[in-house]
């Protein structure tokens, strides 16, 4: 039966074959009956090839270099000078703009500005309210940073100070909060002068100390002391001299005038502290902490009694 249908398979592929050669056949037979068709010719207008002319050429006329319309610094009348720049009303010209050159130096600048409290401060009593006369006040020397204590009509020979009035002052505001405050009038036997001095606040000194640093040499450093007001202070530096004319305490400025030399003019500016330094609250703070660190506070407080 296998033997069957394997011939029955190869009689069909037999036929399958032979057909495709009859096909192939017959379609070739049907191109060669039709041809190559009848020639065509051109309509009335046949196309004729249109020349190419030869090219010519032309020499420019190129203008000698001077002087143009546009300016003594135009000197070639082509499309674009050399070089062109746009000025400030933004029109084209030959003419560099101009180079700025930039600021010179002015040498300093301030570093600091600070005023130092004066040499002796009231930190607070201890006694009677009632009775100013017996207390037993407290005292700061910020020189020798050493607390010391007094009474009214005693002196203190180290720190050149003698007490000559104590008295207790008590304040009611609108809001019925009481403040009390010590007030001490001192002597200042150093200077022969009468100071007055309270718990509440650090009495400032009249002197300012200034600092004056420059950015182009670090060795430059100039201290000045001074107590307002001034009429004028020279210094001198590397950079040039120098004159202090003015301090400005609110601002915490100063005017600097700066002398004229062979290379630059006189110059003045407004020098601003890098460094504002405000003492009123923190050399207060500090001689408080100092007081309170003294090692030998108590034994001074000890001669009293």
């Amino acid at each position: 039966m296998k033997k069957f249908y394997d011939k029955l398979l190869l009689a069909l592929a037999v036929l399958a074959l032979l057909g495709g050669a009859l096909f192939y056949v017959l379609k070739s037979a049907g191109a060669e009956d039709l041809g190559a068709g009848p020639e065509l010719s051109p309509a009335d207008n046949p196309y004729e090839p249109v020349p190419i002319p030869d090219p010519t050429a032309e020499t420019a006329s190129w203008p000698e270099p001077g002087p143009q319309s546009s300016g003594p610094n135009w000197l070639y009348d082509v499309f674009t000078p050399p070089k062109i720049y746009i000025d400030k009303d933004g029109n084209f010209t030959a003419e560099p703009p101009k180079v700025i050159d930039p600021e010179e130096p002015f040498g300093i600048y301030l570093a600091e500005i600070e005023r130092k409290p004066y040499r002796i401060q009231m930190q607070g009593y201890s006694g009677d309210r009632e009775k100013p006369e017996e207390a037993v006040l407290f005292f700061f020397d910020v020189e020798r940073q050493i607390r010391f204590f007094i009474r009214e009509g005693q002196s203190n020979e180290e720190s050149e100070v003698e007490v000559l009035d104590f008295r207790i002052e008590r304040e009611v505001d609108a809001d019925n909060n009481i403040s009390v405050t010590a007030i001490a009038t001192i002597l200042d036997k150093r200077i022969d002068e009468e100071i007055e001095l309270n718990d509440e606040e650090a009495l400032l000194s009249p002197e300012l100390s200034l600092v004056f640093l420059s950015e182009e040499d670090p060795d430059v450093r100039v201290e000045l002391t001074l107590e307002p007001p001034i009429s004028a202070v020279p210094f001198e530096t590397p950079a040039g001299e120098y004159v202090l004319t003015q301090i400005n305490l609110e601002d915490r400025s100063v005017t600097v005038e700066k002398k004229p030399t062979e290379e630059s003019e006189a110059e003045t500016r407004t020098l601003e502290a890098t460094e504002n330094i405000e003492p009123e609250d923190e050399q207060a703070t500090e001689a408080t902490e100092a007081s309170e660190a003294a090692p030998n506070g108590e034994d001074d407080f000890n001669f009293v009694f």
